[in-house]
């Protein structure tokens, strides 16, 4: 296991300003492989809604039905403990980021090496 040494960018990735509104799940595409903490937790909750909100519940203590929608600030919430958390499995992609020890999400490309 390591430590998350990686830059902003890996956890909030680059927000596509033309998918249109302002919050995150209209900024970040969704995706079977993302490229940053943030869409990987978009594309969790989109995949795979009634684990994603059983997940809210064990790490952050709210309780959402699976037609609630999840607002910014609980991915908010999430990327802080995931932060606090500071764990992955490796650092070349796909990288597994903890939310916790029983919780992870997966970034599959690093950001640098798609502008090159």
């Amino acid at each position: 296991m390591y430590d998350l040494s990686f830059s902003e960018e890996f956890f909030m990735g680059q927000p596509d300003g033309e998918i249109g509104g302002d919050d995150f799940q209209y900024l970040y595409p969704i995706t079977p492989r993302p490229q940053s903490v943030i869409e990987a937790l978009l594309s969790e909750e989109h995949h795979n809604p009634k684990a994603f909100r059983e997940m809210i519940k064990e790490v952050l203590g709210y309780s959402l039905e699976v037609k609630q929608s999840v607002d910014d600030i609980l991915y908010c919430e999430l990327l802080d403990k995931i932060k606090e958390y500071n764990t992955c499995d490796t650092l070349t992609p796909p990288i597994q980021v903890y939310i916790n020890k029983d919780h992870y999400v997966t970034v599959y490309e690093d950001l640098e090496d798609e502008v090159a």
